[in-house]
């Protein structure tokens, strides 16, 4: 596998070539020199650079130039440069064809550009040119900046719109001024008072109230309103233990009641909430605190 080849193939295409082990190889141009005489033209040159990008795209190019693998490829171009490195500091060098060849000085690499490389650029495509020369065969080469004459006998429309549309809007601003002076012209009618010798009948005179005042109104009956919120204090526990009874009081704060312990004696621990309720529904609390707690023997605190 010629791996000097594709060195000299891939840096004239890409313009650059990195080789580990060796560097990055770029192709650069040195800008037109005068030597006394003449105007010499712009050259091109290749050197090598201690860095570079680490990628697989020369490795890519070998295996798919040589039809293998990219390791397999990425191997033998280990092994060019590791026998190129030996070749160098044996003092030999190492060839490139037609770009050309590798030295070691100082034990740098360095690249010497043959006296007689040339290279000539990629031109730029000229399609869209190409296009722009077909239009102006088929097309006049100056236009005149202004809009040819129209016909004598030929209709504006733009104008007779422009026209209508002034019209409607000084229709629309006369109605309004109209409008407002015709509201400015309205005169509200006067009040009209009585003359001064007009008599005004008296006021009517109302007869007393003659209803006894010591008749007796029956009071209304006291009517209960079952559908109000009442406050309620219910026993939901009594224990023998008051590490039972602090359970029980932390279980219905954490629910959300307000609680209260009542010590009876030194064994006697009652846990009471607060409950709000309707009447009818004091049975119904009682049974769902029961069926939470398993505590049957919950009162109505009086």
């Amino acid at each position: 596998m010629d791996i000097a080849k594709y060195i000299g193939q891939f840096i004239l295409k890409n313009n650059f070539c990195y080789i580990h082990g060796l560097g990055n190889m770029e192709l650069v141009k040195r800008p037109a020199v005068h030597d006394g005489k003449s105007l010499l033209g712009p050259t091109y040159e290749v050197i090598v650079t201690a860095g570079g990008s680490i990628d697989d795209s020369f490795a890519n190019f070998i295996a798919t130039n040589e039809q293998i693998s990219i390791s397999k490829a990425a191997n033998a171009l280990r092994d060019f440069s590791m026998q190129s490195r030996k070749d160098m500091q044996a003092g030999k060098e190492v060839a490139i064809p037609g770009i050309g060849k590798f030295t070691e000085e100082g034990g740098k690499v360095k690249f010497h550009t043959d006296a007689s490389f040339k290279f000539t650029p990629a031109g730029m495509p000229t399609l869209k040119n190409s296009k722009q020369l077909e239009q102006q065969k088929v097309t006049p080469v100056h236009k005149p900046s202004f809009p040819p004459p129209a016909p004598a006998n030929s209709v504006n429309w733009s104008m007779v719109i422009i026209a209508g549309i002034l019209v409607v809007i000084l229709a629309a601003g006369g109605y309004g001024f109209y409008y407002y002076k015709s509201q400015q012209s309205v005169v509200t009618a006067p009040v009209q008072l009585p003359p001064k010798d007009t008599v005004i009948a008296p006021p009517t005179v109302v007869a007393p109230d003659t209803t006894r005042k010591d008749t007796v109104m029956a009071a209304p009956a006291a009517v209960v309103d079952t559908n109000a919120i009442n406050p309620y204090k219910m026993i939901v526990g009594d224990f023998h233990e008051k590490g039972k009874a602090d359970k029980r009081f932390r279980q219905l704060k954490i629910i959300g009641y307000k609680v209260e312990m009542v010590t009876k004696d030194s064994v006697n621990f009652q846990v009471i909430a607060d409950v709000s309720c309707r009447v009818v529904d004091t049975t119904h609390f009682k049974d769902s605190l029961s069926r939470i707690f398993g505590y049957k023997n919950i009162m109505i605190v009086k």
